[in-house]
């Protein structure tokens, strides 16, 4: 008996697949972008490798600030939302690196790394559910598994 192929993603949820996807791909990015930032940090603003761990410290604390927070907003609000609140946060923070650059501060720098911290918590808690929601309940696994592949290629 010939069984039916289940596809990874249907038609209808193609778009909405690939774009979460490349989200997966811009948080591996955000990651492996911090070692290169703290070197060039401690060139410029002339700061001490023990100073320098801040910024990876910085970064992982806004996981572990808004991981639960993030939870109750997604709940509340859908996958959808928490998408776009993630890209809002990321985007800010971001943004902060502009005035941090004119002053060359690095209590602003941090700042800002901690605000994209909590725009990626948002993407991820969100992302992941949401990447398993868009195709049959069979395929949950392989698709999360496909999306999550992009991740390693933004660290790259």
């Amino acid at each position: 008996m010939k069984q039916k192929r289940i596809p990874l993603v249907g038609r209808q949820y193609l778009v909405p697949f690939i774009l979460i996807t490349s989200l997966f791909f811009l948080w591996g990015f955000a990651h492996a972008i911090l070692n290169v930032l703290n070197k060039h940090f401690q060139e410029i603003l002339d700061i001490t490798k023990t100073h320098s761990a801040f910024i990876q410290m910085t970064m992982y604390m806004g996981y572990f600030i808004m991981a639960i927070p993030a939870g109750f907003f997604i709940s509340r609000f859908g996958y959808r939302r928490g998408v776009v609140f993630g890209l809002l946060l990321y985007g800010v923070g971001s943004l902060l690196f502009i005035p941090g650059q004119h002053y060359l501060s690095f209590n602003l720098f941090l700042f800002a790394l901690f605000v994209i911290g909590c725009g990626l918590t948002f993407l991820e808690t969100a992302a992941n559910p949401y990447a398993t929601e868009l195709g049959a309940k069979e395929t949950a696994a392989s698709r999360l598994n496909f999306a999550q592949s992009f991740n390693g290629l933004g660290c790259i």
